[in-house]
């Protein structure tokens, strides 16, 4: 599986990311923002990579002129509107890279699967993740207590969605 932006690729993760991932995620905000295991060992990147196109869930690494940039995720949850995930390593960050993936991956949803909605959300506090769902078009609609977990404790999290229709185009 493979999707296309303007300037982005987004591919499968493969065996050759593993240390990259591992790399990257040790990023502590990365950590603090996300429900990755912390702290985050090479074993976590391993499953990561190995687990990352089964059952319900379709992840992708996003690269930007063949460089890794971050990886996205959409998850089709039995009992539960679709949502979506991702993270920016830190040298890719400030450069549209998450609106642009997050609005490729979203297409891809309602377009080629025949999604009616997809779900974002993020730990209170993370206005990244937060600026790029609502660059994306997704819309506000509150917090959720204690309904997230982040380094080994529930936190509260925003959430919002997406329908169709609300999704922008990336110029």
């Amino acid at each position: 599986m493979r999707l296309s932006s303007r300037r982005l690729v987004m591919r499968e993760p493969e065996a050759g990311d593993i240390d990259w991932v591992t790399t990257e995620l040790q990023d502590l905000e990365i950590q603090r923002n996300t429900t990755v295991p912390s702290p985050y060992a090479r074993a976590d990147a391993e499953r990561f990579v190995h687990n990352a196109n089964t059952g319900q869930r379709t992840t992708f690494i996003i690269t930007e002129t063949g460089q890794r940039a971050g990886a996205i995720s959409l998850h089709l949850h039995d009992k539960r509107a679709p949502s979506i995930g991702y993270w920016i390593g830190k040298t890719a960050r400030g450069r549209g890279i998450a609106t642009e993936a997050v609005t490729r991956v979203c297409r891809w949803g309602f377009e080629e699967l025949g999604l009616p909605i997809i779900t974002w959300s993020a730990k209170v506090g993370n206005e990244a993740s937060r600026a790029v769902a609502a660059n994306a078009g997704f819309q506000m609609e509150g917090t959720l207590r204690l309904r997230s977990m982040s380094q080994g404790a529930l936190r509260d999290c925003w959430v919002g969605s997406l329908l169709p229709h609300e999704l922008r185009d990336i110029p």
